[in-house]
This record gives structure tokens, sequence and C-alpha cells, in this order.
């Protein structure tokens, strides 16, 4: 569909909130045209295809990106912010959150009622958020930069976006606990090593590591609830030496924000951050706003207030 100029322009992932975004598209097209009036739109159809869309959007010079999908979508949307002649300018992005965890959304105080959400189009305000921008390994062994809106990492949560990923998430946001929770069996605690602001280095023997801009992670796990998402800086936890008992004990502190408190867990502030394996050749998969696009050394570094959410 051909993009017109001054509009609100949707981007539609047909395959969330398990396919029925796509299904009862003609219903909702509908529901969305009532409150907002005209807009234009499009589906993605592949990986990374919102970021493609996104930034002809941008070249396009709309008003407002409507995101109606999941946090895989949204993070897809904010990339397309960076991609190569998108002009630097102050559009929104509003949020129809049909995802399977929503925990961007969370953070952000996005409604869960469509009828709000399509509310704050209209009538809403816009919201500077910080971006992680992010340098790594692609799964493919090249070096690839993405950015993030809401958590980075690595060690088993990588693992579990990996096996979630190639999943049906049938059992939607309690995929992650699931999963979660099988993993403990079988994961292997990494060795890392890790370089904060100021050139000091530290080793960790870690469960996971999460770069967090957003609060939280995996279908409603609070790993990091002092996280803002305007605060110009990354919270980064670390998860460390847990047993397979510490873990599943520990596991309601990760559920009702109380995670600080638990033995092993190391939380700092950053605005940049070097990980790397301490074994070197050693595959330390990583996770960036719920995909697994490949592995360790990283480098994460805080762009603030890098694109404007309306809520």
């Amino acid at each position: 569909m051909s993009i017109l100029q001054g509009k609100y322009h949707f981007l539609i992932n047909p395959k969330s909130s398990g396919g029925y975004t796509g299904r009862n598209w003609s219903d909702l097209q509908a529901v969305i045209r009532k409150q907002v009036g005209d807009f234009t739109y499009e589906f993605t159809d592949s990986p990374g295809a919102a970021t493609r869309l996104a930034a002809r959007a941008l070249k396009n010079k709309v008003d407002l990106i409507a995101v109606v999908g999941g946090d895989g979508t949204i993070s897809e949307t904010v990339n397309g912010f960076f991609e190569p002649g998108v002009p630097k300018r102050k559009v929104p992005v509003a949020i129809l959150n049909q995802g399977t965890g929503g925990d961007f959304c969370r953070t952000l105080g996005v409604p869960t009622d469509l009828h709000l959400a399509l509310q704050t189009i209209k009538s809403g305000r816009d919201v500077a958020c910080d971006v992680g921008r992010v340098q790594f390994v692609a799964n493919d062994g090249s070096e690839a930069t993405r950015y993030f809106v809401n958590v980075a990492g690595c060690g088993m949560a990588g693992e579990v976006v990996e096996a979630i990923n190639k999943s049906k998430k049938r059992f939607g946001g309690f995929s992650y606990f699931l999963t979660s929770a099988g993993k403990l069996l079988s994961y292997r605690k990494r060795a890392i090593r890790v370089q904060w602001d100021d050139d000091s280095r530290t080793e960790h023997r870690i469960v996971s590591l999460a770069i967090c801009n957003g609060q939280f992670f995996g279908g409603g796990m609070q790993v990091s609830p002092y996280s803002e998402l305007s605060d110009g800086k990354f919270e980064i936890v670390l998860i460390q030496d847990w047993n397979i008992v510490q873990s599943l004990w520990y596991s309601k502190n990760m559920y009702n924000g109380s995670i600080g408190a638990c033995r092993g867990v190391d939380m700092r502030s950053a605005t940049r951050i070097t990980v790397e394996p301490v074994r070197e050749g050693e595959s330390v998969l990583i996770d960036i706003d719920g995909e697994s696009p490949g592995r360790l050394p990283l480098t994460a570094e805080i762009q603030p207030a890098a694109v404007h959410f309306r809520i």
C-alpha cells in the first residue's frame, strides 16, 4: 500500500498474538479507522521487515508510525530510525500491543485496551526514550550492529530466547517460564569478562547478564525494577553462580521486583559496557529485545533520548 505524506502509518505483524492480528485485520482496521481517521498500513512479511518499512515511511515524512505487534516488531521498527538516509525528525511511535510477552510495553505504560491505545495516537504525549546500540558477532560470524529499546544480554537468557523463537509460543508469556525451567537442567554457567565505563574490568561466572533500558523481560520477569527509559543510562543486572535450587527458589523474586535482594545478584549502572567470554572461542549466546541474533563479544552504548514514543 502506498504511503501518504503527512499521515499515520501502521506497521502490522500479522503473526502477532498467535496469528490473531492477521486473521482479524479486517475488523481491527475498521476499529482503527473509526477512531483515528485516515491511515496507511503495511504488513511485515519476514524477519527485519519492520526495520525496512519503518525507514521507508520515515523517508516519506509520515507524522507517526504505529506498531501493531509485539516487542520484536517494536524493536525492529526502532532500528529503522537508524538506517542510512533516514532524516533526523522526531517522529513518534505508537504501539498497539499484540505481542506474546509485552515486556517493553509494561515499562512504557502502553494501555492494554485497544481503544485506549488508539486514543493515545491523537491525544497522547510524546516521551523521549533512550536506545541501546549493540555491536556483536552475528550468527554467521560477521560483525553486526543493532539497536534495542528494552533489554539485551547473554548467558542462559540467550539460550532461552533462542529456544522460544524456535517454538510455537503456544503458552504465551508463560512459555518463557517453562523454557527457563527446562534450561536449568542443561545450562552450563559461563565465565565472562566485563569492561565498565571507567575501563575497569571484572570477571563473573554467570547464569545471565542483562543490560537493561526497560524493567521487564521474559514475559513479565521484572529483572531491573530501577530502570527508567529516559535517564541516559543502563542498569546492568548480573545473576551470578546460582545453583538449580537457588534458581528455582529465587524465581518468585524475578516476578515481584525484589531480585536485588537475592544472593549472587550484582546491579550496576553504566552508559557503556563490553562483555566477552573468558575462555577464548567459547560461544556465549546473546539476546536483544527477545531475539537471538548472535554471540559474544558485545559492546553496548546508550543513545540518550533517541526515539520518541506516544503514550
